[in-house]
């Protein structure tokens, strides 16, 4: 039985919206806000985050939230803000922050301050994931010409990394952005940087790119045998780079609904799944990929089929969902074997379970979950199924106590001039025979 982290991500989507049989586009970028009603979208927005909450308790190893815009896909327009809220609510657990969207940002240095201040919030609990962002992405936010979007990602990424990883500050001088004073503060507590996720659907470069910095690759929704493709393009490439990936760089997305019996399975997660496919994650090819998001061979290679999206997603049937591996639902046991199979097949080392399918009731997910993390976690685990994040603290210091444990005195630490006194060390100048003078 292979050895696998748990990690939990959901949609977080708004519900109440007509069907797509009803709309002359789609549920992406010009659904009218009218359908929004703020009060349900806060029960609802309030649910979304109660679950992911409810993972740590569970014992998944990290909750994962995501970046989205101009939509109901979901109601966080900033993963980072989101991920804030997890780190207050939650004490260990991991947290992956899947956007910030690069792009989004008018400089990386503002993306790259606001990670480092979550990563010390959390105290190093930090998952970084650095999507390109869907094509409606770039519609709804509107900052940039997306047939740059790729160029700029990866420029991004670059400046975003070295003020992560150099002295500052420094001058960068790019194609896209011109920073005379990079100089990141606060600093991030895991170094060089907190983990990085690269998620993708099967881009070509995304993928090398993503081994050659040998970070984790998030294989994203599609047919097991896309995924398959996929995560053997990702090989090759660290091949390339004279290393061989460990499971723990290959992470599977999947849709997973437990129950009691198959059957019951079904009837749960059935209908659920449909309106997901069918509403959010349907849009239009001209809305998913504008003129330049997908590079000149990754967009060949979707032309001549076999891609995520190389069928309307909104026909696909019950059936060919499950049966092409979008989705694992059943009883504990048929769950079990399946997961088995698909990780075994992939060599992936990491689930990422989403498990709200976008509408599905608060109870419902607490179910299923329950019963995953009773029933079917355990035996992907060492005896004592303990999260990775139970088996060692991964704050440095959680606790004054610990903080004086291991940390030696600064070399540095605050000082004031004091009239008649001259320069005093300010954490023991309210004592008066502790007020000595450091210089005139």
């Amino acid at each position: 039985m292979n050895r696998l982290e748990f990690h939990l991500f959901n949609y977080g989507a708004y519900p109440d919206i007509p069907h797509a049989d009803e709309l002359p586009n789609s549920a992406y970028i010009d659904l009218p806000n009218r359908h929004y009603d703020p009060v349900r979208g806060q029960w609802y927005l309030d649910s979304y985050l109660d679950t992911l909450v409810f993972g740590e308790k569970l014992g998944f190893d990290g909750i994962h939230t995501t970046t989205q815009m101009g939509g109901p896909v979901g109601m966080t327009p900033s993963a980072n803000l989101t991920a804030a809220y997890l780190a207050a609510k939650t004490e260990r657990i991991m947290i992956g922050t899947l956007g910030p969207i690069l792009n989004v940002f008018s400089s990386p240095m503002r993306a790259a301050e606001e990670l480092a201040m979550l990563d010390a919030m959390s105290g190093g609990r930090l998952i970084v994931g650095l999507p390109m962002g869907h094509g409606m992405n770039y519609h709804a936010a509107a900052t940039m010409n997306p047939s740059q979007a790729r160029e700029r990602y990866w420029e991004g990424h670059d400046l975003m990394m070295k003020a992560f990883t150099s002295p500052g500050p420094f001058e960068w001088q790019g194609k896209y952005f011109h920073v005379p004073y990079a100089n990141l503060w606060p600093r991030p507590i895991q170094q060089p940087h907190p983990h990085v996720w690269i998620p993708a659907a099967g881009s070509k470069l995304t993928l090398e790119k993503c081994a050659e910095h040998r970070y984790t690759y998030q294989a994203l929704f599609s047919p097991r045998r896309v995924l398959k493709r996929n995560v053997e393009t990702f090989r090759k490439a660290a091949d390339k780079h004279g290393y061989e990936p460990s499971p723990k760089q290959i992470a599977a997305v999947l849709f997973i609904h437990v129950a009691e019996s198959d059957e019951q399975a079904r009837r749960e997660a059935e209908p659920h799944l449909m309106w997901l496919f069918q509403n959010i994650n349907r849009s239009p090819r001209h809305d998913a990929f504008p003129p330049g998001h997908f590079s000149i061979e990754s967009l060949r290679g979707f032309m001549l089929g076999g891609g995520y999206r190389e069928k309307d997603m909104g026909q696909m049937t019950y059936d060919e969902l499950t049966a092409e591996g979008w989705a694992v639902i059943g009883s504990p046991d048929t769950v079990t074997e399946q997961l088995e199979e698909i990780v075994a097949e992939l060599g992936a080392g990491i689930v990422i379970h989403v498990a709200d399918f976008g509408a599905m009731p608060n109870w419902l997910i607490r179910k299923s979950l329950t019963l995953m993390a009773e029933q079917v976690m355990p035996r992907f685990r060492d005896p004592g199924g303990k999260p990775i994040w139970a088996q060692e603290d991964p704050r440095p210091a959680g606790t004054h106590a610990q903080l004086g444990a291991v940390r030696e005195a600064p070399e540095r630490f605050p000082q004031a001039r004091i009239p008649g006194h001259g320069v005093v060390d300010v954490r023991t100048a309210h004592v008066e025979e502790l007020r000595a003078p450091l210089r005139p």
